[in-house]
């Protein structure tokens, strides 16, 4: 089961990778791994003959299915025709994603964990070569687009996901996913892809949280520096710049990082002089900018949306696919305030509900996380990873698999 979920939430990037070599499978990948999880997951119900859970499970559930029938309301005014249709339909892949880990008391979170980031590493190390080889054909021109732009739009996917890593392992409570020998190893191996794949935001994200992580734990200030801290933190310097020097030895991976500090010194500048923001920074700036203007523009606007996927006709005049790259702008301006509240509802419910225990693996840091990613990037049927770890963080205290600690030799 873990293994499933872990190739449903991931299923959009291998299948980007298909599609480069060519793979076109008959039935697309995301729905084979939709169909075999939930298919399990009946598998799993109709033998057991039995099925018990917590109140959260059917409330939450619930809550979000009310989401759901609001968005299907919103067809009957929507000004987009086609995308609107589609729209709603993936949003079904969310549902599923959510529901899942609700109905298996013997879920494996640890597992799933080992699994997701493992699988991402791979897939953010096989994405490199072909970032690297996108920009050889651009490296004159910044931002202008090459052969294999298409499938390196994933950077920013994969880089939110490898943000995610960092929080789980740094925040966890008590618990090591792999063990506190290769942890801290994957954090700095998973740091140094981030940073390979010019991932402004998840970096930055990662480093605000991790840092007010760090600021909750202190309970007394002290004026003095203990050895041990300056060994490490030395210790820390040392290694990373070791490891900057070794990667700008190397051809490839030395165009990558002036790549990345390229879109960070862009990032800096831009927020210095207000003028030379980058290109994508801009952009979501003005889509900001009209998602407010289009909410604000009279009382049914405001309250009611202008329906399910309408922003990309409302602000273009065609009916397509684009977003305010902002989760709350987006639900306010296609749904009202109306399903802005009933998201909202649900969002409380579930963190109200959830008990806090010392044993978790997915903390409220995590979601912290996951939520400043949703303020500044992706759609609101594109974030079926983001359901699932909500779903976790829900449900975690409620499995009854208790797993040995590691023994280190």
């Amino acid at each position: 089961m873990e293994l499933l979920l872990v190739l449903f939430l991931l299923s959009g990037q291998v299948k980007a990778f298909m599609q480069f070599f060519g793979l076109n499978l008959p039935v697309d990948f995301t729905l084979i791994t939709g169909a075999l999880l939930l298919g399990f997951t009946a598998y799993k119900l109709i033998r057991k003959n039995s099925f018990s859970t917590s109140n959260i499970s059917f409330f939450g559930i619930g809550l979000l299915l009310l989401f759901y029938a609001w968005m299907i309301f919103s067809l009957f005014y929507t000004h987009s025709e086609q995308y609107s249709r589609e729209k709603t339909i993936f949003f079904l892949l969310n549902i599923a994603a959510f529901s899942v880990p609700f109905f298996f008391n013997l879920f494996n979170i640890r597992l799933f964990a080992r699994i997701f980031i493992l699988s991402t590493i791979v897939l953010a190390l096989g994405l490199l070569p072909f970032q690297y080889l996108d920009l050889l054909k651009n490296v004159t021109v910044p931002g202008a687009e090459g052969a294999y732009t298409a499938i390196g739009g994933l950077y920013l996917t994969l880089s939110e996901y490898l943000g995610l890593i960092l929080v789980l392992i740094l925040t966890m409570r008590e618990e090591n996913v792999f063990s506190k020998r290769y942890d801290p190893v994957i954090v700095l191996f998973v740091l140094g892809l981030m940073v390979l794949l010019g991932a402004r935001g998840p970096i930055l994200f990662a480093l605000v949280v991790y840092s007010f992580f760090r600021l909750s734990k202190i309970t007394k200030i002290r004026f003095t520096i203990k050895t041990k801290s300056i060994v490490f933190l030395s210790s820390v310097f040392c290694l990373l710049s070791l490891s900057v020097f070794l990667m700008t030895r190397f051809p490839a991976t030395d165009t990558l990082l002036r790549h990345s500090f390229y879109r960070f010194y862009s990032l800096v500048g831009g927020a210095m002089d207000g003028g030379t923001a980058d290109h994508s920074s801009t952009v979501r700036l003005v889509l900001a900018q009209e998602a407010f203007q289009g909410i604000f523009k009279d009382l049914g606007s405001f309250l009611f949306g202008y329906g399910t996927g309408s922003f990309g006709y409302i602000t273009t005049g065609a009916d397509i696919r684009l977003y305010p790259h902002n989760i709350i702008l987006e639900i306010w301006f296609e749904l009202g305030l109306v399903g802005l509240l009933v998201f909202l509802v649900w969002i409380v419910y579930i963190l109200s509900k959830a008990p806090r225990q010392p044993n978790q693996y997915i903390t409220y840091w995590l979601l912290f996380y996951l939520l400043l990613n949703l303020m500044q990037s992706s759609s609101l049927v594109d974030i079926r990873t983001e359901f699932a770890i909500f779903a976790l963080f829900a449900v975690q205290n409620f499995l009854v698999v208790k797993e040995p600690k590691p023994v280190l030799a």
